[in-house]
């Protein structure tokens, strides 16, 4: 598999690495053989969630000298991540929920905690995860984080200048939900566009053997044809106003009032295409948008402004038709 150069920091990882999303349902067993093919296929990336660690340490242990790891976390949580996935060091350590231009102020303060780890060989590089392209620009000029993790698929279009503003300054883009957390199923055209422009990596959660085979087929053509640009048409006209990035603000920092799993409900998609279309979400969570009494406190805190209070009902009556 071809490999990108992460910005400056001078490691280049996979054209498409692997998000660790599937191992909080994955067994031990399955998780432990999908990181086993990835890494036989050429995967050398891959950002883990805590609360796994117990499923994958072995594995990561086995394959740390191949492996490049990032997870997400701040001062107060790194020794307890390194603690669970047994390792010494994070290759990438990436402050996350930065949507905000306090929130990125903010960041940029805990940057200089990170400092004494960093020189503790307790993680390599400082990256960010951020979901509003509003603070790209701001991210970039702060000079102070080595990588940037933000959504790049091809239901949003970003100026391409910010990527390539980020790779003069030597920033690495590593694009996280390429396949818009499986509402994109035409995962061809989806990874192509992804790819054609100026990322490091496509950071994919993939979940079956299966599922990485299909996408590494995908990287021995890139070149985007008519049919493709067809689809990104017609896409963002389907889902340009109502596709959630299942950031989590809807329910950051407090729940929902109504105790609403609202950023469940809105991965409804999401979690059917992953059980195969077969329900795995209880009627208890289903019914819970019964709760509702409209306050609107999710949709302020969306980044992207989507009619949340409209969507939810959609969203489960989709469920229960597409799922049995």
């Amino acid at each position: 598999m071809e490999t990108r150069a992460l910005g400056k920091t001078g490691i280049k990882v996979s054209e498409i690495s692997l998000g660790g999303v599937a191992f909080t349902w994955l067994g031990r067993k399955r998780a432990e053989k999908l990181i086993d093919f990835c890494i036989e296929k050429g995967i050398n990336y891959i950002d883990v969630y805590s609360g796994t660690g117990e499923k994958i340490r072995d594995a990561l242990k086995r394959h740390r000298n191949n492996l490049f790891i990032s997870t997400r976390g701040n001062s107060k949580t790194l020794e307890n991540c390194l603690k669970e996935f047994g390792l010494d060091y994070f290759d990438i350590f990436l402050l996350s929920m930065i949507d905000s231009k306090d929130q990125l102020k903010q960041a940029i303060d805990e940057a200089s905690n990170l400092e004494k780890f960093r020189r503790q060989g307790k993680f390599k590089i400082l990256g960010i995860a951020t979901h509003n392209p509003a603070i790209y620009e701001p991210i970039i000029e702060s000079k102070i984080f080595e990588v940037m993790m933000v959504p790049v698929n091809c239901i949003d279009e970003v100026d391409n200048k910010v990527y390539q503003e980020a790779r003069k300054k030597g920033i690495g883009i590593i694009a996280m939900k390429p396949l818009a957390g499986g509402n994109l199923q035409k995962y061809d055209s989806a990874i192509k566009y992804v790819l054609n422009l100026p990322i490091s990596t496509a950071i994919i959660g993939m979940a079956r053997i299966k599922e990485v085979q299909q996408n590494i087929r995908v990287l021995k053509n890139l070149e985007i044809t008519p049919e493709d640009d067809n689809f990104y048409r017609e896409i963002r006209k389907k889902l340009g106003k109502v596709f959630c990035r299942y950031c989590g603000h809807c329910i950051f920092p407090q729940p929902c009032p109504e105790d609403i799993p609202v950023r469940t409900i809105m991965m409804l998609e999401t979690l059917a295409y992953q059980a195969n279309l077969r329900r795995n979400v209880s009627e208890k969570t289903l019914k819970s948008i019964e709760r509702c009494r409209k306050c609107g406190l999710c949709e302020e805190r969306c980044p992207y402004q989507l009619p949340i209070r409209k969507l939810l009902p959609e969203k489960v009556k989709w469920y229960l038709k597409m799922t049995c």
